[in-house]
């Protein structure tokens, strides 16, 4: 037989662990259900209507009125008999107010819900209300029930019901005949709700809460504004990255674990010292989490050592100073950051050095599908994930700790009341704040875009200042600039006072906390139930409670912007290369240079053939030119013989050995590059040559520049070889930017030579020292040309005519020009000579016209003789000395067909003038 005290003690314990448990497994629950994403595997359909949901919240809603209707009878119970209510009840009441309060709001507020940690809540509430109901009547039949009791039993019996009927409901057939919401984890994880929700949700790690799959593609945009912003497309893009991966590996689990592969350069795998420090680190930690509770404590016993004039203050004052000491900046902290930086560098350092190796060894398609700025905030993704990994085990950790000591300690010594107040005020302080955080962020994002605006307005109006002032539109810049400027200030203002006024709101709810917990200790001070040391202990517990509490509320997004951060990073390390040596590789031996292309096609997308079965043999020491309009597939021809590019089908081998079955850097080691746009570093002319061959003595060095034609106007600088070329060469111009370029290749002294339009942009003068030095480059070597311009290689060896990636044409200049075919053709527009069917259609035009086209044609047709007399007389190994581009021309580089249109459109405007 219990015995009544027993009961009684059964039933008080009851009441605290009822409320309690609920509520940490509706927590656990919700972040189960986040974190495993079931459903996601599961077929997505459309969205029913909600009947059940409102069903269900209404009856959720009853069952928490019965606890406000017993609380209002608890308290005019207390009022009438003039009695302090029973504290175990009371506390029980306001206990589950709170937690049911939460899951009541969570389930009006989410569009659509997962249901078993609703259902698992509902049946241990169910489990605790019939213990306590059996216990309670067991203490009524001993008692004569008053009108109060009455009440209660019938608010107790309306409870149960309600419980009953939602257990029942919702786990024996209620979805079965009335359609609800389908899980959350049936809709896409970071979907768009009103044009933020997506945003929101990521910012305040709400993950999970979305309606419509598949809108991360949708573009997040500002009211007034339809344009996104490039800072904008980076974010959408790591957030579709970021729900892609989360749908492939199913959970959190499994995503998180996707971030193994950077775990070496995270923790100090060959580094027992640093491991160490890591482990003494967590040692400080805990360390000051004791600290966190003396100093309080201690603060408490001096207050009550001052006010006994019997005791002796001193020693309790000493070890007050002790604790601050170590507290403090100069004590634990001075130690765990000492301990600390080594490790924190160390992974800043070697993902730092891993991602850029990384990228710098990805194949041309990474590169050229990736613009250097995306490239560089995924490298920074490295400090992304060394701040999440602090944020959380160096800042969250500790707090958490903190938090719950303090929770306990100020319970145990004023009572279970102040425990209730601390946990009410933080519940109610994240709820709150994390609200007024996805509240702000439309007021954030206005922000960022009005900054960017302005920033883009002023970077664009600087440099184009040369085109405003000739267009006079100095004064429109100005205006755009200062309009742009005032919407930045109106957007700061409407940030600043949300800000404010979210920040207003999380200080209200610390202050009536505070006040609430100070108005409970003084009145068990004055009561003799605690000491005035106590109050002031309270107060500094009360301040390390505000700072954690800021900190978890900013927590999810700052969380957020470090995952999309670094799974920019993550994609990128988990991205192999296109191109690589294969497994046992042999190195590349050279021989003689002999090319050959056998049956070689290639796509770039897959879709379409860039080159289509080209078949090639380049005997060695040849200077081999491919022309053709653009898009026929010369320049992706060569990039396939330096490997940038792995060929669909055929092969490529030079001396007989297949570039795919040779050590990749061996290959290149042997190919020197002239681009059509060649790039030096921000460095000086001495370096960017050098780069050609980085053991090169300086005389080599001037030697290749000599070469090259460049040394005396190197010399004629004010620093000379140190001279800095500024970002991309910007300090030089096109001729003198090329021939370094040459002096570069040349230092290389390589076997294979590949000109890709290398006497592009640049004018006669200028073109003709090129070709000089290019014959230098170019003499006794295979060589490899691609150029419009078609009078800079009729001297080649052999010319390829390509055209929709095959060869329709090839052989000498004066053979091409006698087969009357393509290249003669694109000759004949280069030149303004016209085959003879074209000059018959003429015949139709009027006398006068007739006579002035003649004119010109016969003066066009000297000037083509002399120039082929002056091109044929020089003789260059397979590239022109530079004396064929006397020719003169007035429009750019640009393909033979459209060279014609321009021509063709002067005569036809020259005609309608005569």
């Amino acid at each position: 037989m219990v015995s009544e005290a027993s009961e009684g003690a059964v039933l008080v314990a009851l009441k605290y662990l009822y409320p309690a448990t609920v509520f940490v497994y509706f927590l656990a629950a919700s972040l189960l259900a986040s974190c495993t994403l079931q459903a996601l595997k599961q077929n997505r359909r459309a969205q029913p209507e909600r009947p059940g949901q409102r069903r269900v919240t209404i009856i959720l809603g009853c069952f928490l009125s019965t606890y406000v209707v017993q609380l209002i009878v608890l308290g005019t119970q207390s009022v009438i008999t003039r009695s302090a209510p029973i504290e175990h009840a009371l506390i029980g009441y306001l206990s589950c107010i709170l937690v049911f309060g939460i899951l009541f709001i969570h389930l009006i507020e989410s569009e659509v819900v997962v249901w078993y940690p609703f259902r698992g809540s509902w049946f241990l509430a169910l489990c605790f209300e019939l213990s306590i109901a059996v216990l309670t009547a067991f203490h009524l039949k001993r008692t004569v029930l008053s009108g109060f009791d009455v009440l209660h039993v019938a608010s107790f019996s309306l409870r149960l019901v309600s419980l009953s009927t939602l257990v029942t409901w919702t786990c024996f057939g209620l979805w079965s005949r009335v359609p609800l919401v389908l899980d959350e984890e049936r809709q896409a994880l970071l979907s768009k709700h009103n044009g933020d929700q997506s945003q929101t949700q990521i910012n305040s790690g709400e993950l999970g809460n979305s309606s419509n799959y598949g809108s991360t593609a949708q573009r997040d945009s500002v009211p007034g504004s339809n344009a996104e912003h490039p800072w904008q497309k980076r974010r959408r893009e790591g957030l579709e990255n970021l729900e892609k991966r989360l749908e492939e590996e199913g959970n959190w689990f499994e995503y998180v674990k996707g971030f193994s592969i950077l775990f070496p350069y995270i923790w100090p795998v060959g580094s027992r010292n640093l491991q160490l420090r890591a482990v003494a680190v967590v040692l400080c930690l805990l360390a000051s989490n004791a600290l966190h509770l003396l100093i309080p404590r201690q603060t408490g016993i001096i207050m009550d050592t001052l006010g006994q004039s019997s005791s002796n203050p001193w020693a309790a004052v000493i070890l007050f100073a002790f604790l601050r000491l170590a507290a403090s900046e100069s004590g634990i902290e001075l130690v765990r950051s000492w301990l600390w930086i080594p490790v924190r560098y160390y992974s800043q350092e070697a993902l730092t050095r891993a991602s850029y190796s990384h990228i710098m060894h990805l194949s041309a398609d990474f590169h050229e599908s990736k613009p250097p700025s995306d490239l560089l905030g995924a490298i920074f993704g490295g400090n992304a994930i060394a701040n999440a990994i602090e944020s959380i085990l160096l800042q969250a950790a500790p707090m958490l700790v903190d938090m719950c000591v303090a929770i306990v300690y100020l319970s145990i010594t004023f009572g279970a009341y102040e425990g209730l107040i601390t946990a009410a005020t933080g519940t109610v302080f994240m709820t709150l704040a994390t609200r007024l955080v996805a509240e702000s962020k439309s007021a954030t994002r206005s922000r960022q875009n009005a900054w960017y605006k302005e920033n883009s307005i002023r970077t664009s109006g600087l440099n184009g200042w040369h085109t405003a002032s000739a267009f006079n539109q100095i004064g429109y810049e100005d205006n755009r600039h200062a309009d742009a400027v005032t919407e930045r200030w109106l957007k700061e203002q409407q940030f600043m006072l949300s800000w404010s006024v979210s920040v207003a709101f999380q200080t209200i709810v610390l202050t009536v906390g505070l006040m609430a917990s100070a108005f409970l200790a003084v009145f068990r001070i004055h009561n003799g139930q605690a000491t005035p040391g106590q109050f002031a202990m309270l107060l500094m517990y009360w301040a390390q409670l505000t700072a954690p509490l800021q900190f978890f509320a900013n927590l999810g997004k700052s969380m957020s912007d470090n995952l999309i951060s670094a799974e920019r990073l993550l994609a990128i390390m988990r991205t192999s290369p296109s191109v690589e040596s294969k497994k046992g590789a042999r190195l590349f031996k050279f021989v003689s240079g002999e090319v050959k292309f056998n049956d070689v096609r290639f796509s770039y997308d897959g879709s379409r053939d860039v080159i289509n079965s080209v078949s090639l043999d380049i005997p060695a020491g040849m200077t081999v030119a491919f022309v053709g309009k653009t898009g026929s597939g010369k320049s992706t021809l060569l990039k396939l013989l330096s490997r940038n590019y792995e060929i669909q089908s055929g092969s490529i081998s030079i001396d007989g050995q297949d570039i795919r079955d040779v050590e990749l850097f061996s290959l290149r080691e042997h190919i020197g590059v002239v681009h059509q746009s060649p790039e030096l570093f921000d460095d000086t002319i001495m370096n960017n040559v050098r780069y050609g061959k980085l053991g090169a003595t300086d005389e080599q060095v001037f030697e290749a520049c000599r070469a090259a034609s460049i040394h005396d106007k190197i010399m004629s600088y004010t620093d000379g070889y140190e001279t800095q070329v500024g970002e991309r060469g910007v300090k030089l111009s096109g001729g003198e930017l090329q021939r370094v370029a040459i002096a570069r290749a040349i230092l290389r002294q390589p076997d294979i030579v590949i000109l890709d339009e290398a006497t592009s942009a640049v004018d006669t003068d200028t073109e003709q020292q090129i070709q000089s030095s290019l014959v230098r480059l170019c003499r006794g070597r295979t060589t490899l040309v691609v150029a419009h311009r078609l009078s800079t290689i009729m001297n080649a060896d052999r010319i390829v005519v390509l055209e929709n990636g095959k060869i329709i044409e090839q052989g000498c200049h004066s053979d091409l020009i006698a087969a009357d075919g393509r290249y003669a053709y694109l000759w004949s527009k280069q030149t303004f000579w016209k085959p003879q069917d074209e000059a018959d259609d003429a015949d139709e035009l009027d006398d006068a016209n007739t006579t002035a086209s003649d004119s010109c044609s016969e003066r066009t047709t000297t000037e083509t003789c002399e120039l082929q007399d002056e091109s044929q007389s020089s003789s260059v190994s397979g590239v022109s000395d530079g004396k064929s581009t006397t020719q003169k021309k007035c429009q750019k580089e640009v393909d033979s067909d459209t060279i014609h249109n321009i021509n063709s459109k002067s005569s036809e405007d020259t005609n309608g003038s005569s």
